[in-house]
């Protein structure tokens, strides 16, 4: 089972190989990255959660973009809030989204699990995009899910996207051993994407609704991810 140490290097180390592809692999690998439509997909992002949730930004509002990467949403988020609170796991992640100098953002180093930092009922909206499909395992999912409600604020929101289950989730172990040998066999491609640290989790979404603390909606995002969200309170 990863721990909180493995989690922190393995990021670390794609942090360097390929951050953007391992932000969205949705794209070129091999730091031949379109940048500038890698920055304008997170103000895709964000315009189809917001849509989605009902979320209308504030100029007093704080936000906590948990996993952020690279920042690549919260550069869509901070010009429309008073405050992003920024968490990733991973140093390097960190030390490039930095490079936007965004002056209502704190960046923070997370510990993997919890959102320890954070004070409670602080947040206008928690959000998780692309992050807890990466999660260890379904208890960790459901520690972030009662962080996230902590965190938020009395009629705040909480939203994550999940990878829903296909037929390959149920390949996966299978998956798994052929990018082990395609890397072990130098293949040109990423590296470690057979590693738990990337595989993670794939939870039914009946199962995503019995163990969040609030009840949830649940939407598809950008066609391919399922989107829960809902208010902590009423």
């Amino acid at each position: 089972m990863p721990t909180a140490r493995s989690i922190r290097e393995f990021w670390n180390a794609k942090a360097q190989e390929d951050a953007y592809w391992f932000v969205s692999s949705f794209g070129t690998y091999g730091h031949k990255r379109n940048l500038e439509d890698f920055w304008a997909s997170g103000e895709r992002i964000w315009s189809e959660i917001k849509g989605l949730i009902g979320y209308k930004p504030a100029p007093s509002a704080r936000v906590v973009d948990i996993g952020c990467g690279v920042g690549r949403l919260t550069r869509a988020i901070a010009p429309e809030v008073g405050h992003v609170d920024a968490l990733d796991v991973s140093e390097e992640m960190l030390e490039i989204a930095k490079k936007a100098d965004l002056a209502n953002v704190e960046w923070r180093l997370a510990d993997g699990f919890t959102l320890g930092p954070l004070p409670d009922n602080c947040a206008d909206l928690v959000l998780a995009y692309c992050v807890f499909q990466h999660l260890p395992s379904q208890e960790a999912l459901e520690t972030y899910l009662r962080e996230m409600v902590r965190v938020a604020k009395p009629k705040g929101l909480i939203a994550f996207t999940l990878s829903p289950r296909t037929w390959a989730t149920y390949l996966l172990p299978v998956l798994r051993v052929r990018a082990y040998l395609r890397e072990r066999l130098g293949f040109a491609g990423p590296r470690g994407v057979y590693r738990k640290e990337y595989v993670g989790i794939r939870p039914s979404a009946s199962r995503v609704h019995r163990i969040s603390p609030v009840p949830l909606k649940c939407s598809v995002l950008m066609g391919d991810k399922l989107l829960f969200f809902g208010p902590v309170g009423t």
